[in-house]
């Protein structure tokens, strides 16, 4: 009997308070759902990328050079130790009457296999695999019509092909994003994959490599980068001589050829003269022959005439052969010199070593690798202050039980139980609330609130939805972090309440004991307060718990609001500041540094037509440089022009002053920080050591400016001037995308880069987080309604004898709801500025963990970020007051004044 009348009463400590019962398990489900859905999300997306990457066999490495890989070149690889190599060809054509970019892989048999989606991989010469995103433009067995750039020559044997399927390429990890081209619009579309015999190159174009020691490690893992980095050196090594090797056996082979060519020409010269001479001997003949056929007699004379035309005709046709002949031996001799200077044009090759995030077509593993990265990121750090605000109201929630259970503790203890059944009762009912709002958090972290993180990031990329995996870890620290909150306190709390005497016990807890406050002293603020605002002064430092956990608990709120909207409005507004204010030039044009004199003036033309509003011929290289920390190895772009600044293509500034550059280099922000370098300090790049003359503002990408002037001083000689940067006057996307195919097809462009595609690029980043931002901002309102809740619940508790008597006195009912809620409204309001301040910094914090090594964020924010936390915690707090103002008109104030007795 005794055991059934506690667990009745257990069970009524349950069913009397779904208020606060449901309050514990809010706050724990939405701690819990924020830290194992953020903790989650990034480990399933790199599972899920890793588990594709092993199935297609995907290359960690490739090599590329600028005249292919020779025979000396694969026998170099193939040796290389620890290493697996596979050669194959590609090669950049557009869409027959479009200027869609589209490369053709030719088809791979044990590294980087292509996935069929649909079909089947091609066959015969005849036949083509398209990339799956193309599927809803094209079906298997129509015809796919290619055609080459203008002025070369094509490597493929055919320009037709029947689709056979629809792949995926593990090389290419993103549906929109996929690099550059060679080809149409500079910006590649799609891609195809053929049979190796339709290409017609003597030397291979790609060589694809996967390394022992990376093979089960995880492509995301720090242990990855740095056996990838030692990989990657030690690649780089083997190949840094190839050039000058391959550039003397090109010139060596290419004059044999040419000198063989020659000794034809001279023999074909040889025999001109001695036609030209044997020509002449025979029209001296004839000549002579004229004369004495005039002296012969008339009969004779006639017959003589008509033979000694037909050798004129003869001689006449034989003039014209060897006019012909002269005319070919000279276009021939053309052709030669031509050759000739092609080959004294050859410059050195160089082999670029690619990994999966440098490889020109590595923006979506790229762009993946840094998703995963940021939402790691802020699942270090967000979770850990939505937890610790939740954690505290729990806290406070639990000790507030503890009280009202005080007399119902007192007559337990007077009926004979231990300290420990009742101990375990409060115990029981925070592992109760906290466990169920555990599981469940747990299991929408898993399996929705990580799902849909991930789909936002997956959603544009061909390794298709993240696989959900359990992760006990993260449950385990769920579970950990409640018992602490909802368990802990129950324990503390109730273990100090029961070393009182039972018979103290069954009488109310004493009030707070009242003193003068600060306030108080300062009399002539004091004095001219009124009676209820004397009364809110008071009360608010009576219940110093109460307030500072209100203060907290709406600052915890707020703080994560403003991060949260911070983070998208620093992401927002950068693709504008960059490539409209920063950055004006619409493209960058490099030039083929073999293209003949006509076709460089074709170029110079079509700059100087109307479409292009201003452009600049400057020198630009791109240096790859290993920093330290997380960001690794970076791609920097040097330009060097000939003048102080790069007006109006790049503007230079640095918090509204403009900079120029015959002070020195002139860094980016982003770079600067990785490199641990400020105004006046030296910068290593290239092998080369500058001082830094500036620090310009910057968000995306790494760029190092200078002066021909400094670029002479310390490399000791004239840059090479090789890109143009353009200004479209018509700066639209469309447009931009039609002149760049017309660039594209002059064969003095050898490559072309639109601002377009980078802003693209950071876009899809952008968006990825925005949605994930959004999806925190809504938890942090979810939490700043159940705190507000619960701590305006507790207050209404507490004090409800103390309302029941103002109302007694006759105050109104609004003049009680105020009476109590204004305390409510001023501490909120001071939770609110405590939330601006450490939301500011805590968004600043923020956006230096996520950001990826390439991008910055920008640190200011719009003024909606401080004006939306202000006006959630205001609704919220206006809706909850109607509610607390409704509560108390139907609450008995008799009964309410009688509950102690």
């Amino acid at each position: 009997m005794k055991r059934k009348t506690y667990w009745k009463d257990l069970l009524q400590s349950f069913t009397g308070s779904k208020g606060r019962f449901l309050s514990i398990l809010t706050l724990m489900m939405l701690g819990s759902l924020a830290v194992v859905g953020l903790k989650v999300a990034s480990p399933n997306m790199e599972r899920t990328a890793w588990a594709y990457l092993k199935d297609t066999n995907a290359a960690d490495m490739t090599v590329i050079a600028d005249y292919g890989l020779d025979q000396a070149d694969q026998e170099e690889l193939q040796n290389h130790t620890g290493a697996d190599v596979e050669f194959g060809y590609m090669t950049d054509l557009t869409l027959a009457n479009s200027e869609d970019a589209i490369r053709i892989f030719s088809n791979t048999k044990k590294i980087s296999k292509f996935e069929v989606t649909q079909g089947r991989l091609p066959e015969k010469e005849d036949e083509l695999a398209l990339a799956d995103f193309w599927k809803d433009r094209y079906q298997i067995g129509q015809v796919i019509q290619l055609s080459q750039k203008k002025g070369s020559n094509s490597q493929l044997k055919r320009d037709s092909y029947t689709i056979t399927g629809f792949v995926h390429s593990p090389d290419i990890f993103s549906k929109t994003d996929m690099g550059s081209s060679a080809s149409g619009n500079g910006n590649l579309a799609a891609y195809g994959v053929v049979t190796e015999a339709n290409f017609k190159s003597s030397v291979y174009t790609i060589a694809r490599l996967r390394f022992a020691s990376l093979t089960d490690v995880n492509p995301f893992s720090s242990d990855y980068e740095k056996k990838l980095e030692k990989e990657e050196a030690t690649l780089k090594n083997l190949v840094a001589d190839n050039g000058q090797a391959r550039l003397e056996k090109m010139k060596k082979d290419a004059q044999k050829s040419l000198d063989e060519g020659k000794k034809q020409l001279d023999e074909a010269e040889t025999n001109l003269t001695a036609g030209k001479k044997r020509l002449q001997e025979v029209e001296t003949r004839l000549q002579a022959q004229e004369n004495q056929v005039s002296q012969l007699p008339e009969p004779q004379k006639s017959q003589a005439s008509s033979q000694l035309e037909e050798a004129k005709d003869q001689l006449k046709q034989e003039k014209e052969k060897l006019s012909q002949a002269e005319t070919d031996l000279t276009k021939e001799k053309a052709k030669w010199q031509t050759s000739q200077d092609e080959v004294n044009a050859l410059t050195e090759p160089t082999y670029h070593v690619y990994n999966r995030k440098s490889s020109p077509t590595g923006q979506g593993y790229l762009m993946y690798s840094n998703s995963a990265m940021s939402i790691r990121a802020v699942g270090n750090i967000f979770p850990v202050v939505l937890y610790a605000v939740a954690a505290m109201v729990t806290f406070t929630t639990m000790t507030r039980f503890v009280d009202e259970e005080r007399t119902n503790a007192g007559i337990f203890k007077a009926l004979g139980y231990h300290s420990k059944d009742i101990i375990a009762k409060f115990v029981i009912y925070g592992l109760v609330a906290g466990t169920l709002g555990t599981l469940l958090g747990i299991l929408i972290g898993h399996y929705i609130l990580a799902p849909t993180i991930s789909h936002i990031i997956t959603e544009r990329m061909i390794v298709g939805e993240s696989q959900q995996y359990f992760y006990w870890t993260y449950s385990c620290l769920a579970l950990g972090l409640s018992l602490v909150a909802s368990v802990l306190p129950a324990y503390l709390v109730s273990r100090r309440e029961l070393h009182e005497e039972a018979a103290q016990l069954l009488l109310p807890k004493p009030p707070v004991k009242g003193s003068k406050i600060l306030l108080e002293r300062i009399t002539f603020i004091w004095s001219h307060l009124s009676f209820t605002q004397k009364v809110t002064a008071r009360n608010i430092f009576r219940y110093k718990q109460r307030m500072l956990m209100t203060i907290f608990g709406v600052a915890g709120s707020v703080a994560l609001l403003f991060a949260g909207l911070g983070i998208q409005s620093s992401v927002v507004g950068v693709a504008d500041r960059q490539f409209k204010d920063l950055q004006q030039y619409q493209m960058i044009l490099s030039v083929n540094s073999r293209a003949s004199d006509s076709d460089k003036e074709k170029l110079e033309e079509k700059l100087q037509s109307d479409e292009v509003e201003n452009y600049r011929l400057i020198s630009s290289k791109q240096v790859e440089e290993k920093y330290a920390g997380k960001a690794g190895v970076q791609t920097v772009t040097m330009m060097v022009t000939d003048q102080d600044d790069l007006v109006p293509f790049v503007l230079l500034e640095k918090n509204g002053e403009k900079l120029s550059l015959s002070n020195g280099l002139v860094l980016t922000e982003k770079l600067a920080q990785l490199a641990g370098v400020s105004l006046g300090d030296n910068f290593t790049i290239d092998g080369k050591t500058f001082k830094v003359g500036a620090i310009t503002e910057h968000y995306v990408g790494h760029f190092v400016y200078m002066n021909q002037a400094t670029y002479e001083k310390i490399y000791g000689q004239a840059p090479k001037m090789n890109t143009y940067l353009v200004q479209l006057k018509d700066k639209s996307e469309g447009n931009t995308e039609t002149v760049a195919g017309e660039f594209m097809d002059l064969a003095a462009v050898s490559g072309l880069v639109q601002n377009a595609s980078t802003i693209q690029l950071f876009e899809s980043f952008a968006n990825s987080l925005n949605h994930t931002m959004a999806i925190l901002v809504l938890v942090s309102v979810l939490l700043a309604i159940v705190i507000l809740y619960n701590l305006t619940n507790i207050n209404v508790a507490e004090r409800i004898r103390e309302l029941s008597t103002i109302k007694v006195l006759g105050f109104h009912n609004k003049e009680v709801t105020l009476y109590i809620y204004r305390e409510t409204i001023l501490l909120s309001l001071i939770g609110m500025i405590v939330g601006l301040v450490s939301g500011f910094y805590l968004h600043q914090f923020l956006i230096q963990m996520i950001a990826p090594g390439t991008f910055r964020f920008q640190p200011k924010v719009g003024w909606e970020v401080y004006l939306i936390p202000i006006l959630a915690v205001s609704v919220i707090l206006t809706i909850l007051g109607f509610f607390v103002n409704h509560y108390l008109r139907k609450v008995d104030m008799l009964e309410a004044l009688k509950s102690v007795e």
